[in-house]
């Protein structure tokens, strides 16, 4: 990645090469939308009509949201890896540079950082992506306990009727 593109080509490239290396993991490739449009239905379901659910509509139900977990923490790490990055490439443009500022640390950061128009676009993306990050923070972990408890409905159907 050359210093001579614009951070956000820079941020493109870092995206190809965390996507191939994603691919040769054995993932698929990602996706900015999510195709599952049972997952609203079910994450808003009442508790009545998720009682009314068969075992087999249940084991459906906790693998779609399973499936929306996985694509939430993705979508999570993905906006981390970005906040990481900007943050690495600004440190390396201003290394040295915030010294010469005063005020405390984060001011002289800041202050360096803002100095010229390269870190200031550097600067949006990381915050761009923190703030995208922060809306992610618990999402997955909480849809997982929403496939879990649609699991635990399933085994419950399976030991009464059984």
């Amino acid at each position: 990645m050359e210093n001579t593109n614009t951070p956000t080509e820079r941020l493109g490239k870092l995206d190809e090469i965390l996507d191939q290396y994603e691919s040769n993991l054995g993932l698929s490739a990602y996706s900015n939308n999510f195709h599952d449009n049972s997952v609203h239905e079910l994450m808003s379901m009442p508790r009545q009509q998720m009682e009314k659910l068969t075992v087999d509509q249940c084991a459906e139900a906790a693998l779609a949201l399973g499936g929306f977990s996985f694509y939430l923490q993705r979508s999570y790490n993905r906006e981390i890896a970005r906040v990481n990055w900007a943050e690495g490439a600004i440190r390396n443009v201003i290394s040295g540079r915030e010294s010469q500022y005063r005020g405390s640390w984060d001011s002289q950061y800041y202050q360096a950082a803002n100095e010229d128009g390269y870190t200031k676009k550097l600067l949006a993306i990381k915050k761009y992506a923190q703030q995208r990050a922060d809306r992610l923070t618990y999402l997955a972990s909480s849809v997982k306990n929403l496939s879990d408890l649609y699991i635990n409905l399933q085994r419950a159907k399976i030991s009464r009727n059984g």
